[in-house]
């Protein structure tokens, strides 16, 4: 199983670092085909570094991935909450969170895990807009 996986990411990049720096030009689309995965603080998060306390972070990623995405070379994946983004031409996937420290409240019906989103770029659609790892239509 492990060579299985060590050979299924043979050729896969991990950065870490500010979002803005390794999605660069450099480092996504001039190696070819190209894979990224954001799940930016959401906007509505009242913590500091999201939109309840300071920055944009959410929104810029998001314009980021509305730009990049028009590359039939880019594959993105953007997380956030139900009406958070307007991604045209994206598939949207609602999926629901197990919890974690959204579940101490107790009020299963303001839990924001059950507004959790992932927006698909169209590159990541094969035929008739199915989404490959879904196998259902967008």
């Amino acid at each position: 199983m492990m060579r299985a996986l060590g050979e299924r990411l043979r050729r896969v990049r991990i950065a870490c670092g500010s979002w803005e720096r390794v999605l660069g030009d450099s480092v996504t689309w001039r190696h070819g085909l190209t894979g990224v995965f954001l799940d930016p603080p959401y906007a509505d998060g009242a913590m500091d570094y999201s939109a309840g306390g300071r920055g944009s972070v959410a929104a810029d990623a998001a314009a980021w991935a509305r730009d990049a995405g028009q590359r039939g070379d880019m594959r993105i994946a953007l997380c956030g909450h139900a009406g958070e983004h307007d991604m045209p031409g994206w598939a949207e996937v609602p999926w629901t969170a197990r919890g974690g420290y959204g579940n101490q409240g107790g009020d299963d019906e303001a839990d924001n895990r059950h507004r959790e989103v992932i927006w698909f770029s169209p590159a990541c659609q094969g035929p008739a807009g199915q989404l490959p790892m879904f196998g259902g239509e967008s």
